[in-house]
């Protein structure tokens, strides 16, 4: 049996099913990283031409020991790598843009080179597809920076430069005969990586996880990485990229890969061995990870997609005739969530507040009693204290990554305007909330969020925006409570159940405007959790007194009750998506340390013929 525009078939086969076009309904991608050939010589800090593919890519410079540094080029075939012609100047930590055919490696340093003091090169050499020639030289010698582009035009950002290694914010821009001077990055960094042409480019990375776009003449701040990291790799364009590796920071990894779709970072399956310092190439479907650190690596991995995407239980996806094939004739289906046990944490609290992933996260405040500065990061399965709040109190409204976050207002027992920024390592406070209040929600980031509903007193039903440094008033929800579940985005949020005289079950969408009325929770409850990505997706779980386990999914029309958590509990901390979340502390019959972690499992499925 066939499915499709313009293909014959039994439709009421299709009785019960949702069905999907691939071509305007979000897909999420199920891709994974399989081993590719190895290069002749192990090294990082290397080049690569980033807008090389996976079967043709080339990798030059590089360290390949201590101290010795490398002018190896060498060409991939998809199978195998090949020595071909030296650069001219020997160096690593350089940019290379480019394909096989027609690259360019620029700057880079000497800081390995022995009896030397550190240089860093101005020089720019191009690739013809045999031979390396020098050409004019960039304006500032700096390495590591963001680059993006083709060889005959293409961007450099960012990057370390003198004094020592100074963490710079400069821009130039190569035009095919000379460099130009452009805007600076808002935030001087190290990369992560660049993706895109002079005219529309990202630049994603460093410790922060910023990601700036660039228009071609300006830099504009936009979706941060769900975990921040320097020194890996972006492939892709402005509008579809692929962030691979780098440097583990606080709560990071070195295996993670992300996905940009001109809005917002998706974490997908993770790189077989973690690696920073390393290069790359290809697009968001088929890429190619080669060398970096710890080790100077010589192993090459490649990125590659299925043919059909990973969806909703119940779901089917179709292509239309504008696809490759009308019929699609697999897919990925979301299995069943359940609740497991995770690490617990080194003390026992309630009304703590999450930020982060499931693998990545941050728990800070709450009552322990009394209340509490403690702060503390989770990595998957453990949790260490790290750097305490200005502050101590609990009901805050928490947000961000666990190395970006916001805590916001609370109780001391006093209610609190007070704001303070979490940068990985401390603690700071920043502007203060217009109106103090307790028992609060908040979503967005830590430089674009809003701070909604809580106790000013009386139940209030306030709306703040925060910019990054000050708070201003906007649009106030429908109906006042406290104690609600909240998260989201800036512009794209849900304020879910919570308190008003009695626990509610109102669900209420943001949409950076106002806030609209939506489909209710099938049980009423306050002082839960929830993991919420946007107003379309997310999940809430535990809350109310007597304590609740039950686990609510939200479709973006619906809520649907799936898996309990192990123990009914309130007042405790969550983080996360609707298929990986974290809970944290609470009241069960009293403070707890216990985790439990969220999982929905995929299964890859196949629509039969007949």
């Amino acid at each position: 049996m066939t499915y499709g525009s313009g293909n014959s078939g039994d439709y009421k086969k299709l009785k019960g099913q949702t069905i999907q076009v691939t071509d305007t309904d979000p897909v999420v991608y199920a891709g994974s990283w399989a081993t590719g050939g190895s290069l002749n010589t192990g090294r990082a800090s290397l080049g690569g031409s980033t807008s090389g593919s996976q079967t043709a890519s080339l990798a030059f410079g590089g360290q390949a020991s201590d101290p010795a540094l490398s002018d190896n080029t060498e060409q991939y075939n998809g199978t195998s790598w090949t020595e071909v012609a030296d650069l001219n100047q020997i160096r690593a930590g350089l940019a290379g843009v480019g394909t096989t055919t027609a690259a360019a490696a620029a700057m880079g340093d000497s800081r390995e080179i022995p009896s030397s003091p550190n240089v860093f090169y101005t020089q720019h050499e191009q690739w013809n597809g045999s031979s390396w020639t020098e050409t004019t030289e960039v304006n500032a010698g700096k390495s590591f920076v963001f680059s993006f582009g083709t060889a005959p035009a293409f961007l450099i950002a960012g990057g370390y430069g003198t004094p020592g290694f100074t963490a710079k914010a400069t821009t130039e821009e190569w035009n095919g005969s000379g460099w130009t001077e452009v805007a600076d990055l808002n935030t001087a960094r190290v990369g992560l990586g660049g993706a895109g042409t002079t005219t529309a480019g990202i630049a994603a990375g460093g410790p922060s996880g910023q990601t700036e776009q660039w228009n071609g003449s300006s830099w504009t701040e936009v979706g941060d990485f769900t975990t921040g990291r320097g020194a890996g790799m972006c492939v892709g364009t402005n509008t579809a990229a692929l962030a691979f590796g780098g440097s583990p920071v606080p709560g990071g990894k070195g295996v993670l890969t992300e996905e940009w779709n001109g809005t917002s970072w998706t974490e997908l399956n993770d790189l077989s061995t973690g690696r920073d310092y390393f290069g790359g190439s290809g697009t968001t479907t088929s890429a190619l990870a080669f060398g970096g650190n710890p080790g100077y690596k010589s192993d090459t991995e490649e990125w590659s997609f299925p043919s059909a995407p990973a969806v909703q239980e119940g779901q089917m996806w179709i292509k239309t005739e504008s696809g490759a094939n009308s019929v699609m004739k697999g897919y990925q289906a979301q299995g069943t969530g359940a609740w497991a046990s995770g690490g617990n944490m080194n003390t026992a609290r309630f009304g703590n507040r999450n930020a982060g992933t499931q693998t990545s996260a941050i728990t800070f405040g709450g009552n322990t009693p009394p209340f509490s500065t403690l702060n503390e990061l989770y990595d998957g399965s453990s949790w260490t204290e790290v750097g305490d709040l200005n502050t101590a109190r609990d009901n805050s409204g928490g947000l961000g990554l666990s190395t970006a976050a916001l805590a916001v207002g609370g109780n001391a027992p006093s209610r609190l305007a007070v704001n303070e920024s979490w940068n990985g390592s401390a603690w700071t406070e920043l502007g203060d909330l217009n109106t103090a209040r307790k028992s609060l929600a908040a979503a967005g980031s830590s430089t674009a969020a809003i701070a909604f509903a809580g106790d000013t007193p009386p139940v209030s039903a306030l709306n703040e925006s925060w910019n990054g440094s000050t708070w201003t008033e906007v649009g106030d929800m429908n109906t006042a409570r406290q104690l609600l579940m909240g998260g989201g985005t800036s512009t794209s949020a849900l304020a879910v159940g919570g308190e008003i005289t009695a626990d509610s079950a109102l669900n209420e969408s943001w949409d950076g405007t106002a806030w609209t009325e939506l489909g209710d929770l099938n049980t009423a409850r306050r002082d839960g959790a929830g993991a919420i990505t946007n107003n379309s997706t997310g999940i809430v779980f535990g809350g109310t007194e007597p304590k609740e386990a039950k686990t609510e999914d939200w479709n973006g029309s619906t809520w649907t009750e799936v898996a309990d958590l192990s123990a009914a509990v309130a007042s405790h901390g969550g983080n996360g998506n609707s298929r990986l979340a974290l809970k944290a502390a609470g009241d069960v019959s009293g403070r707890v340390t216990t985790t439990e972690e969220w999982t929905v499992p995929f299964a890859t499925k196949t629509i039969g013929t007949d």
